[in-house]
């Protein structure tokens, strides 16, 4: 028989298992220099986490959150205790220094980045297996570690300086957290350039907050140079728009009063006219502008209608058919009382203008004799020769037939009428008033069309034959 076969060789042992994966190492953390020179003369600069700021009614929702804790409105979904969250935070400081918009992130104030440090400089910080807490830091680990970041003495300072915060009835929970730049923008920047740097700002937390992780939420940015700003702009344009609302309440007026349009429209322009030669007094005076300012400007509006108004009554209700006798009948008739009545307000104002220690009421003064000199002025001398040169050319007997001629008088007056009107409540509207101010060329050619169109009408185009025959042609 065969020999038997030799027993097979041995199975080799089995394979070690393969070692764990390497856990995900952080990208290299963020260098800040220390040879960019301290300029105090730039904007600060703060962004939060876990803070909203509503900003659809004005831009005065970007304030101070810091020590106002009831105030806050909160993102309950901020938790950065996942690593994706806070690799993404510190990208958000990464970003920030090598911004065109920013001089140097401020030593020491990326709080993210402080926390990265103080984990990777502690050698103690252990979790329950008792291995070393690495960065970015577990979700089950992190509570722990920030507890023992906050404890210390840079953690501290952070806190005081309002770069993080926690609940107030939880003091464990994370409610904010931050980073503090030195911007390239000056302190001494107009309001009108801050904006466009505003707005320059936002455009970058935008764009970082369309990839946020959803526990990490949108930034809001806050600076005490954004709220001054802010509060010059909503001044200046809240009062633009109680001038213009009390120009079209004049406009209303005068064309219920006198039945004409193109009277009213020569108000307007005067008013316009007024207005600026104020301003620039003011500009002239160096006056601060302020809420007492604001108010007496709107006050202005009302003032300086009256001489004009008086003096388009007598103009249309004069019995003769050329605009020049009719200029002269009105300011004959009423030139030496429109003298006199602001004579008086003008010798009521000078005193509170000259020796009034109350700031507000000495500027107060000062802005009532503005008015009162420059009502007189632009109502003789300019308001007069714009009633000669571009006054109705047909006058209605009656006021009803003045209105019939200005609103129906052809059918180009009927649309120049309603695109004037159109005009009036339309620039009143909070939407389309946003549009305009933000293309000028385009509303200022708008508004010249609406003003100029009817006098244009008025001036050139005979009214149809229905009318004609109850009105009175005027010459020059």
């Amino acid at each position: 028989s065969p020999p038997p076969s030799p027993p097979p060789p041995p199975s080799p042992p089995p394979s070690p298992p393969p070692p764990p994966p390497l856990p995900p190492t952080a990208p290299p953390a963020v260098v800040y220099p220390t040879d960019v020179p301290e300029d105090s003369s730039r904007g600060n600069v703060d962004l939060l986490w876990g803070v909203k700021a509503d900003t659809a009614t004005s831009l005065l929702a970007y304030v101070n959150p810091y020590y106002s804790y009831d105030d806050f409105v909160v993102n309950k979904a901020f938790d950065i205790r996942q690593p994706e969250a806070q690799q993404f935070m510190e990208r958000w400081c990464r970003t920030l220094q090598e911004s065109e918009l920013v001089q140097k992130v401020k030593p020491n104030s990326c709080v993210i980045s402080e926390f990265r440090s103080h984990v990777e400089q502690t050698s103690g910080l252990l979790n329950a297996n008792g291995q070393r807490i690495m960065y970015p830091v577990p979700a089950k680990d992190f509570d722990r570690t920030l507890e023992s970041f906050m404890g210390s003495v840079r953690g501290k300072e952070l806190m005081k300086a309002g770069l993080v915060g926690f609940e107030k009835k939880d003091q464990c929970r994370l409610m904010f957290m931050g980073v503090a730049v030195r911007a390239k923008f000056k302190r001494s920047t107009g309001s009108w350039d801050m904006l466009e740097v505003w707005n320059d700002w936002q455009k970058l937390r935008e764009r970082l907050n369309g990839v946020a992780p959803k526990s990490v939420g949108d930034a809001i940015v806050v600076s005490d140079t954004f709220v001054s700003m802010a509060t010059q702009v909503e001044a200046i344009l809240s009062t633009t728009l109680s001038i213009w609302l009390a120009c079209v309440l004049v406009v209303l007026i005068v064309i219920v009063c006198t039945g004409s349009i193109q009277m009213a429209i020569l108000i307007l322009i005067n008013l316009v006219f007024i207005v600026v030669f104020v301003i620039a007094g003011l500009a002239y005076l160096e006056m601060e502008f302020g809420g007492v300012e604001a108010i007496a400007l709107t006050v202005l509006i009302g003032m300086s209608c009256d001489y004009c108004l008086h003096l388009s009554d007598t103009f249309l209700t004069s019995r003769s058919k050329s605009r020049c006798k009719r200029i002269k009948d009105s300011i004959h008739h009423l030139g030496p009382t429109i003298i006199s009545a602001a004579g008086t307000s003008l010798l009521a104002s000078i005193p509170t203008a000259l020796f009034c220690q109350i700031l507000i009421l000495n500027n107060f003064g000062t802005i009532m004799c503005l008015s009162i000199v420059s009502g007189v002025l632009f109502g003789l001398l300019f308001f007069c020769p714009l009633c000669i040169l571009f006054g109705p050319r047909f006058a209605g007997k009656t006021w009803k037939d003045t209105v019939m001629l200005s609103i129906i008088g052809s059918p180009l007056h009927g649309v120049t009428s309603i695109f004037f009107f159109t005009f009036l409540v339309v620039s009143l509207m909070e939407g389309p008033r946003a549009t305009m101010i933000a293309n000028p060329i385009v509303a200022a050619v708008l508004s010249l069309a609406a003003l100029i169109s009817p006098l244009l009408v008025g001036i050139n185009i005979s009214p149809a034959p229905l009318f004609r025959q109850t009105a009175v042609m005027l010459r020059y």
